[in-house]
């Protein structure tokens, strides 16, 4: 069912059906994000999901990702319940500042993501990478399995933590941080429907979601800290924000502002790159044709020696799994935005105030621009299969102005972890182990990632 492009402007687009004050949510809780796909097919690519307490216009075509991301942007901004529960945790970092505050921000540390910069920190990058797959040397040794959902967010933190603070960190403090930041993150969701409730009705988990915020910034403010008593020097990311002046104003970034642009990258390079690497594994243990054919890519392009900034084109089957794990679980399965002033979507209008969702796991797919959506096939990525569909139909990173400014970071962390694993073990799945969807604040494994690993060489 497609909407009548010419509609006139009242038409209010189709909405899903289900209970008094609850509408849609049990089916949501109950098929999850099959729901979100059943309901397109349904009601068209724009609907209005009915949440009893709240609702949201899902938005499922790559026209409307131009369309709210890019082409009338300045329409819709970060806010309603959910964009006020991430402020509580990343503060006015670039993903949630709007105005001359996100204008600033992003004009300064922009440039430290670009080609030179991703170069000069390949090097520091591996050396964390092979630092922290201690614990797969371990497991290797000893013949036992590995649990890539447990061992790639601590891979992960070791890889941010060098890159983004220059410094080592200790097993306890990694953990503390990093289970701090999983609940925190977990809770966004939660936090926001019960934004929608009275203040009065208990929020549960709010007094440990504020435990946590306060854990993170307590360990990050120590990095600051110990960054500015060595006067910023060294590579890393967090030294450059210290010594970084506005080309503009010729102004430095106040303390409060290092602390949110340094919690956001923290989450950004842990959390998603360690999500996206379970998925990754999980598809190719499942695909062990693609597995094998990766490993000789590894070989090629490697041999014995450790991998550089130049080896990353000579990589690009690497790529490829990590850009379609990215389809088939994106870890920001949906974009919200408010609508300031009044719209029209294909016909639809959206009153100012309106919350709308680039349903970013629909998107993905959508069967106008993606064959079998739900087989996990790298090779959708060639340029040969790319060719004709439109660049908005995968968005894992956001369009636009606002697209992750390290988005090329976490692709770059990807490829070289990858190549890493794979040029020193054989990997296969371990029988009888079984890994799950969970959904949360992101689309995480649940079950394990288990793996067998068998030396292939020292690396």
């Amino acid at each position: 069912m497609q909407p009548d492009l010419a509609a006139p402007r009242t038409t209010a687009p189709p909405s899903t059906r289900g209970l008094p004050y609850v509408g849609a949510l049990p089916r949501l809780l109950v098929d999850r994000l099959d729901y979100l796909i059943s309901a397109r097919a349904e009601l068209g690519d724009v609907y209005k999901l009915d949440l009893g307490i709240t609702h949201v216009i899902a938005l499922n075509h790559p026209r409307h990702a131009q369309h709210v991301l890019r082409d009338n942007a300045r329409n819709y901004r970060k806010g309603g319940a959910l964009w006020d529960n991430i402020r509580e945790l990343i503060g006015n970092g670039l993903p949630t500042s709007e105005g001359d505050l996100w204008l600033r921000q992003r004009r300064m540390i922009q440039p430290e993501f670009h080609r030179d910069r991703l170069a000069a920190m390949c090097d520091l990058m591996v050396q964390a990478i092979d630092d922290g797959m201690a614990s797969f040397r371990a497991a290797a040794a000893a013949g036992r399995p590995v649990d890539g959902e447990r061992e790639f967010p601590h891979l992960a933190m070791k890889v941010i933590v060098n890159t983004v603070f220059g410094t080592g960190i200790a097993p306890e403090e990694a953990d503390d941080v990093a289970q701090a930041f999983r609940y925190a993150n977990d809770y966004m969701l939660l936090g926001a429907a019960f934004r929608a409730l009275p203040r009065w009705v208990p929020a549960p988990g709010r007094r440990r979601f504020e435990r946590s915020v306060k854990r993170i910034d307590e360990h990050v403010l120590r990095f600051i800290e110990r960054n500015r008593s060595q006067r910023g020097k060294g590579g890393a990311l967090l030294a450059i924000l210290l010594n970084m002046v506005d080309a503009e104003t010729g102004e430095r970034m106040t303390d409060q502002q290092l602390r949110d642009e340094t919690v956001t990258m923290f989450l950004a390079g842990y959390e998603t790159t360690a999500v996206t690497l379970a998925w990754t594994l999980h598809f190719l243990i499942e695909n062990p044709d693609v597995l094998r054919e990766l490993e000789a890519e590894v070989d090629a392009a490697l041999g014995d020696r450790r991998p550089s900034f130049a080896d990353l084109p000579r990589l690009p089957l690497a790529l490829a799994v990590l850009q379609e794990a990215l389809r088939i679980y994106p870890p920001a399965y949906w974009i919200p935005r408010t609508a300031i002033d009044d719209d029209e979507i294909d016909g639809f209008h959206i009153p100012a105030g309106t919350t709308v969702g680039v349903m970013s796991y629909v998107l993905h797919r959508h069967p106008d621009f993606w064959e079998s959506p739900d087989r996990f096939d790298p090779g959708r990525f060639t340029p040969e299969r790319s060719r004709g569909r439109p660049p908005l139909a995968f968005l894992p990173f956001g369009t636009g102005q606002r697209q992750c400014v390290g988005k090329e970071f976490a692709l770059m962390e990807g490829q070289l972890i990858l190549a890493r694993l794979l040029q020193q073990y054989r990997v296969s799945g371990v029988p009888g182990r079984t890994t799950r969807l969970r959904v949360a604040t992101a689309l995480r494994t649940s079950g394990g990632v288990w793996m067998n690993l068998a030396p292939r060489r020292s690396g």
